[in-house]
């Protein structure tokens, strides 16, 4: 699916579960960056998220559904991928470019499992207790939590 016809699926709620993965949320991310600053970026990202997780019947559960938490630190990290990187013509080719961020694990750069798998961190945005976040402009510089 081109890069429109993904940003429409997903703002439409019209991504099916199984086409919901981990390269489905970067992708989409990426694309929010792309036309939106960081801020609007997380906002529509997070609101378009629980739109489809509700839309799919998702459980919210401490390890399901949403996760603030999550969702801004890979952003973040999304965010500084795209300041280093050379510029990418679609978010397949971003994706592709940049297998960093195909671990599912990278957050456990800034958090301890611990800090991250909290109804705290799931509900609202809380600092990492290992590394701070990149701070891309509009976003409070992230420090470690101590």
């Amino acid at each position: 699916m081109r890069d429109a016809e993904w940003i429409r699926a997903f703002e439409a709620c019209a991504i099916g579960m199984p086409n919901w993965t981990h390269e489905a949320h970067v992708r989409v991310a990426w694309l929010h960056l792309r036309r939106d600053p960081f801020v609007t970026a997380l906002a529509k990202l997070g609101a378009g998220i629980r739109r489809l997780n509700a839309a799919h019947g998702v459980v919210e559960g401490l390890e399901t559904g949403y996760h603030e938490t999550l969702t801004c630190a890979f952003l973040c990290a999304i965010w500084a991928t795209m300041q280093s990187a050379p510029p990418s013509a679609s978010s397949e080719e971003f994706w592709s470019a940049n297998p960093h961020l195909w671990a599912r694990t990278l957050p456990r750069l800034y958090y301890t499992r611990g800090r991250i798998l909290t109804p705290d961190a799931k509900a609202r945005f809380v600092p990492p207790d290992i590394a701070p976040l990149p701070s891309p402009p509009g976003w409070p510089p992230v420090q470690r939590a101590d």
